[in-house]
């Protein structure tokens, strides 16, 4: 992204939220015209479908950047509280904005994923999307043990991510090995080796408790989820 993720250029900047959220609709063509697709998917594919009865009273968004996929959630569970959670101050107050002009109440703040300031059991729900691909291997064991600190008894984790290597054909997966390489997605292949059920264990998190599944996205692409309960 042109800048970067973290960039400020002036007092209260928002420059950074902007550039990403129109990067965002350019590159991967989202035909959804709020970004959120999965977030959407997340909720509508997964969580309705599967914990139909399931109802949140405090949800995090790790990684939420503009908030795009974090707003599903204040639909989707209107009596909850929703947090979202980034490092980027700028993209920060562009998705607290952005949140305010389409009337959602998120509380937004200044965090990392891997050790955030909330108490023990203090969420439902903790989720991600496309943040793992973003961040190291060691980070993503500790956003893994911050998820299963963070969840209260009976809460679920999902992390919603691009498809792993053993989902991809031959070409496909040299194609997305060529992001690592040549686009500035350093931790992209990693990720994509990683076996995530074996980091969630690792975690704190039951096997007999974990899924690892692919779901089918309203843009025509799939992605990537594991989901723990405690």
């Amino acid at each position: 992204m042109p800048g970067g993720y973290n960039s400020e250029y002036t007092q209260d900047d928002v420059a950074a939220g902007a550039i990403y959220d129109l990067g965002v609709y350019t590159a991967i063509r989202n035909p959804k015209s709020l970004r959120d697709v999965r977030g959407q998917t997340v909720i509508h594919k997964f969580l309705k479908q599967q914990y139909p009865n399931f109802q949140p009273g405090k949800i995090l968004d790790m990684g939420c950047t503009v908030g795009a996929n974090t707003l599903p959630y204040v639909d989707a569970y209107p009596n909850a509280e929703v947090y979202g959670i980034d490092l980027a101050p700028a993209i920060l107050r562009y998705s607290h904005a952005r949140a305010e002009s389409l009337g959602k109440r998120v509380h937004f703040s200044q965090q990392n994923a891997e050790k955030t300031n909330f108490p023990d059991e203090s969420f439902d729900l903790v989720v991600s999307h496309i943040l793992l691909h973003e961040i190291p291997v060691p980070a993503i064991r500790n956003v893994f043990r911050e998820s299963y600190r963070l969840l209260a008894p009976g809460g679920i984790m999902i992390h919603q991510d691009a498809r792993l290597f053993r989902h991809l054909d031959l070409y496909t997966a040299f194609i997305s090995d060529e992001e690592t390489t040549n686009n500035n997605e350093p931790f992209w292949s990693a990720m994509r080796d990683l076996d995530l059920v074996a980091v969630a264990r690792e975690a704190g998190f039951s096997r007999d408790n974990l899924i690892n599944t692919l779901l089918e996205q309203s843009n025509g692409m799939q992605s990537f989820i594991i989901v723990g309960t405690k």
